[in-house]
């Protein structure tokens, strides 16, 4: 079929940086590899869809590809295809409109990736048009041509699902992070993982993972680092007894309050109104 310039699926042990001369989809089945596009990588993970367009230089960035199997197919385009371009067309055996393919073109040209995770349907179309374009003569053209249309058509839902959830991400990031800022004047008060999820709209994994990579901190142990800092300015400040420290940071004993200061200063909590003490004089 022209309009499928190449296609195949397997495994290479190595795939040196290249240029094709259509639209190329890879569905990886099976393994993880580096790829690079014009230079940037990005890891390609079992059960992703890869893309390139002709002009971009494209290739991995390992000597060698360790264990993997992949399902690929060259897609035909209209027009000139050794430079960039923001608007291309597609052969016209894919049934695809001009307008269609403007919309279409436009966005993978600005996509910032070309990795992305595929839908159940599209982990069956791209295996399914290199199966049947191994069979010549099974199926005509015009289901060959059916099944490339819809393997691009995919294409964009993919691109489109990330960004939404991209945009789901952001929004949990935000919320996040407006309750860690909260939480320092509340951080006195009995808190678990379950509440804090809770109060973030989140399930705890979640919520566990997004607080870690915003503060560094496991949410209990951000909790008593809050609780910590607040100690440490009611040492260096006040005549409190430790005791009555420990209770209005809300740790639940002073023995707690104890290994968790030190954990955190390397002193007791003595030692370190006595240093701060001595340091104001």
């Amino acid at each position: 079929m022209k309009s499928i310039l190449r296609f195949g699926r397997g495994s290479a042990r190595v795939l040196p940086t290249h240029r094709d001369h259509g639209l190329e989809i890879i569905f990886l089945e099976k393994g993880a590899l580096n790829w690079h596009a014009e230079g940037r990588v990005e890891r390609v993970t079992a059960g992703s869809v890869y893309f390139s367009l002709p002009w971009e230089k494209h290739g991995s960035v390992d000597e060698f590809e360790p264990g993997h199997y992949w399902h690929w197919a060259q897609l035909g385009l209209t027009g000139r295809i050794d430079r960039p371009r923001k608007h291309f067309g597609f052969h016209p055996d894919f049934g695809i409109p001009a307008a269609e393919a403007r919309e279409i073109s436009a966005l993978l040209t600005r996509s910032g990736r070309h990795c992305y995770r595929a839908t159940p349907r599209m982990a069956w179309l791209v295996p399914k048009l290199v199966e049947e374009l191994a069979q010549p003569g099974t199926h005509g053209e015009k289901y060959l041509g059916a099944l490339a249309r819809l393997a691009v058509l995919e294409l964009v839902r993919c691109i489109d699902a990330s960004e939404e959830e991209r945009a789901t991400e952001v929004q949990s990031e935000r919320r996040v992070g407006d309750f860690v800022a909260a939480l320092r004047p509340r951080c006195d008060e009995t808190w678990t993982l379950a509440q804090m999820a809770a109060a973030c709209g989140l399930g705890r994994t979640r919520f566990a993972a997004l607080c870690r990579r915003l503060t560094g901190d496991s949410p209990l142990t951000l909790v008593n680092r809050l609780r910590v800092d607040r100690a440490k300015d009611l040492l260096k400040g006040g005549d409190q007894s430790v005791t009555e420290i420990a209770h209005v940071c809300g740790f639940s004993s002073s023995q707690y309050f104890a290994r968790v200061f030190r954990g955190f200063t390397g002193l007791d909590a003595s030692g370190y109104r006595r240093r701060h003490q001595a340091s104001a004089r």
